[in-house]
């Protein structure tokens, strides 16, 4: 017997057709949807407002439901037992019509998102736009891969089956099906509003997932334990000791930052800020989520009083000259530096740390004591010397009087006198 001839075009093509047939069409549009739409999302990051809104809606709130509820009812009618020849873990035992479905699909992805979300909290990479919009992807197509295996297990004339065209005709009589002019300008206005609706509370649910856009700068220092705390700071160091501490950043930025950390020492004299001095730059690079903790050791240039040692953190490079005031962030802490120990430095030093010892010009003073006493003595010296000059000279003249009238000896008693007057007077 003669064999027919092998027709591959023909195989080919009943095969496809027979593909087609049994593959659900409907759940390769949401898996094939589900990849742009994370693509767009999670990947190139659109900016557009309306793609956003048309891509994320869908993709948050029909999308999770729609492969639930293929996976829970892969039949167009009821399964029995006597159809079914054994009995599943999974068995449809309602009749769903394509608006029940609908609804299902709005009200599970609603319900599912919830314990996504929960999920995605748990994980390192944080709760971002392209995070959230990939995890429910990777529901969605392990929903679909589900739903498929379910509704190909289905005998081909139970399977449930998407009818594009008869549900086009469908709602296009729905809408303009009315004769009165009136009721179907009335239909027209109720679907665009239905879309327009959609459209605002997608945009609205999707958009936000940036959340606000920040940069923390923390100073911390090691604890005993080991741990970073944000406290601990020397409030007295010595000259030229080296302060250590941690510089940690976290980058809220939505995107990859470059950072550049300075560390400048601040003095001042009475209140007044008049010398800075930088101690230390560093340059960081810091993913978008994350913190960056960095180890600074720096040395006061100050050899005594107390100062402020400022960080001062720049994401776009650094002006001229860094203060406070033109710093993206900044933080700080006062240190005393203490002066070095002289001779002698202790003992007149005073209780508030001040240096009491007095160096003074006069040679004497504490030889003559107190100088009020030593200006009274002068003038009790002066006017005594007064008195027995006075003495003198009246014993003078009766001394002289007396050497016309009186002899030798009546002479030399006047010049014992007048010895003693003198040499009294000489010792006062």
């Amino acid at each position: 017997m003669k064999g027919l001839p092998f027709q591959p075009v023909s195989t080919l093509r009943r095969r496809s057709k027979r593909l087609a047939t049994a593959v659900p069409v409907d759940l390769v549009g949401v898996v094939g949807f589900t990849v742009v739409a994370t693509v767009l999302l999670g990947i190139t990051d659109v900016s557009s407002t309306v793609v956003r809104a048309a891509v994320g809606f869908p993709l948050l709130f029909l999308v999770p439901g729609y492969v639930t509820v293929s996976t829970l009812f892969p039949r167009s009618t009821p399964a029995h037992e006597s159809q079914t020849g054994t009995r599943q873990l999974i068995t449809q035992t309602q009749t769903l019509t394509d608006v029940e479905r609908v609804a299902l699909s709005f009200g599970l992805s609603f319900a599912i998102l919830p314990p996504l979300g929960l999920v995605v909290a748990a994980t390192p990479w944080g709760f971002t736009g392209p995070v959230v919009s990939s995890a429910v992807a990777c529901f969605s197509i392990v929903g679909a891969s589900l739903a498929t295996i379910r509704r190909l297990s289905v005998p081909e004339t139970d399977r449930y089956r998407v009818g594009f065209g008869r549900r086009l005709e469908a709602a296009h009589t729905a809408i303009f099906g009315p004769k009165s002019t009136l009721q179907v300008a009335v239909n027209v206005v109720l679907v665009l509003s239905m879309v327009l609706a959609l459209t605002t509370v997608g945009y609205a649910l999707v958009s936000p997932q940036e959340g606000e856009q920040y940069t923390s700068l923390r100073l911390l220092t090691e604890s005993e334990s080991g741990e970073l705390v944000a406290s601990g700071y020397p409030s007295e160091i010595e000259p030229g000791e080296p302060v250590p501490f941690v510089v940690g950043v976290e980058n809220q930025e939505h995107q990859e930052m470059s950072y550049t950390v300075v560390v400048q020492e601040q003095r001042f004299v009475d209140g007044e800020l008049v010398e800075r001095t930088e101690l230390q730059r560093t340059d960081t690079q810091v993913g978008q989520g994350t913190t960056d903790y960095i180890d600074q050791t720096v040395t006061p240039t100050t050899e005594e009083g107390t100062v402020r040692i400022a960080v001062l953190l720049y994401p776009d490079g650094v002006p001229e000259t860094p203060t406070l005031e033109n710093a993206y962030r900044k933080t700080y802490f006062w240190t005393t530096i203490t002066g070095s120990d002289s001779p002698g430095s202790e003992a007149g030093s005073g209780e508030d740390g001040s240096d009491d010892t007095v160096v003074d010009d006069d040679p004497f003073d504490g030889v003559f004591g107190d100088e009020g006493t030593a200006d009274t003595d002068g003038e009790t010296e002066s006017a005594d010397g007064s008195d027995d000059d006075e003495t003198v000279d009246e014993d003078d003249e009766a001394a002289t009087s007396d050497d016309e009238a009186t002899d030798e000896g009546a002479t030399g008693g006047a010049d014992v006198t007048g010895g003693s007057d003198a040499g009294n007077a000489t010792a006062t």
